[in-house]
């Protein structure tokens, strides 16, 4: 038997508005997620620049030790530099009404220090471990068209 509650499905959808330091080329960009102790992150959007699009789907364990590490999912945007990765912005979402509800699908706003660097659109499906719940699809706030459109 395992100690985890099910498997959280992540689809880091693509990002806005953010801060892009470069001033002759867009900045290569990738998201992370972590919850607890594990972390994932996406490909490289290569001139992603301030509205990169991954359209990639992570897959994290839920542990069943119910806690606030173990109920927050923490965002990050990173921009791939020569000399390493350098954070743009984090976010945090509180997960507790995704493993009730099994769906979560809206902007998540990231800061540094207090001030905003844009969001990340996540979209998020829980599979629990045990049997499955009843569960009604609600519509997603993206509308089909501008799900993997740039601005």
């Amino acid at each position: 038997m395992t100690n985890d509650l099910g498997t959280l499905v992540v689809v880091v959808l693509k990002a806005r508005n953010l801060p892009d330091k470069h001033t002759f080329y867009k900045q290569d960009v990738f998201g992370q997620i972590q919850i607890h102790d594990v972390t994932k992150k996406t490909a490289v959007d290569i001139k992603g620049g301030q509205h990169p699009v991954w359209d990639e789907e992570l897959r994290v364990p839920v542990p069943a030790k119910a806690s606030d590490v173990t109920r927050t999912l923490h965002v990050s945007c990173w921009s791939q530099e020569s000399r390493g990765p350098e954070e743009i912005g984090k976010g945090k979402v509180d997960i507790t009404e995704t493993l009730k509800t099994g769906e979560f699908d809206d902007w998540v706003p990231l800061e540094v220090d207090g001030k905003y660097r844009g969001e990340m659109y996540l979209e998020m499906t829980f599979y629990a471990a045990g049997p499955p719940p009843a569960l009604s699809r609600r519509p997603s706030k993206l509308l089909p068209k501008d799900r993997l459109a740039k601005p």
